[in-house]
């Protein structure tokens, strides 16, 4: 059965080449290049609905975080979504882990992991910026996922108050110096992920895993590339790099030989 509107709700309004995020609030909204929308309108549908607004017509769904980067208001590097899940997965994150994470940025990276960790569990985002926790908090609401989440403006290398954590994930300039407070807020087995965009980087976040208490470490390029289907054929897109950054992974032992 279709999954009615409410009010209160976040909807994304779908259509190709253009996404919005709107609130459901019962206002009457201005939004760019579509006019005067009262928002009520939208409680006589359902997911899945077309409507039409202004010239186009539009399909009603559910906020998405694939499509998240089209939609959300834009600050920082955005760390696309595939990129995201690939760095949860190295973390090997669950429903009711509790995460520590470095950098907010413009929420993307919280966002995937909001969703792995699910309502009962935490996820703690340390950011220097009140900016850019601002921002972050903005678009994460905008897709229905603040519960679980827990904005500190705070220096990951240094303030992190959380113990017994399952995942230490940074995504700084320099995530080597965020190690040592990684070794003591991880749980033995937990798991520290680093993004970073250049070797130079994954080299010193790797000599900097194999000089503390940590194994299985391991690295990966995260690539990207579309594929353009038309009735004539089949190839790769022409436009963006495939290249996006590297992914930096360790997990803490506990040395009691």
């Amino acid at each position: 059965m279709p999954q009615s509107i409410s009010k209160g709700d976040w909807i994304m309004l779908y259509s190709p080449g253009r996404i919005e995020m709107v609130l459901v609030s019962g206002d009457t909204k201005k939004i760019p290049g579509l006019g005067v929308i009262n928002t009520d309108r939208f409680t006589e549908k359902s997911y899945g609905d077309k409507i039409k607004l202004g010239r186009n017509s539009y399909c009603i769904l559910k906020p998405s975080l694939r499509h998240a980067p089209e939609g959300i208001k834009r600050g920082p590097q955005i760390v696309q979504p595939f990129m995201c899940e690939l760095i949860a997965h190295m973390a090997d994150i669950s429903c009711g882990d509790a995460v520590v994470e470095g950098g907010a940025g413009t929420g993307m990276l919280s966002a995937a992991l909001l969703r792995r960790v699910g309502e009962n569990g935490r996820l703690y985002t340390y950011e220097l910026r009140d900016e850019f926790l601002n921002l972050a908090e903005s678009n994460i609401t905008s897709l229905g996922l603040r519960g679980s989440w827990r904005p500190k403006v705070g220096d990951i290398t240094k303030d992190v108050e959380e113990g017994n954590i399952n995942a230490f994930i940074v995504d700084i300039p320099d995530p080597w110096e965020a190690i040592d407070m990684a070794v003591e807020a991880l749980t033995g087995g937990g798991a520290f992920v680093a993004y970073v965009p250049t070797m130079n980087q994954l080299e010193c976040v790797y000599n900097g895993l194999e000089e503390h208490v940590f194994t299985d470490i391991n690295c990966r390029e995260i690539l990207d590339r579309e594929m353009v289907v038309t009735q004539g054929g089949v190839r790769p897109s022409f436009q963006g790099l495939g290249h996006h950054g590297y992914a930096v992974r360790g997990t803490k032992s506990i040395d009691t030989l």
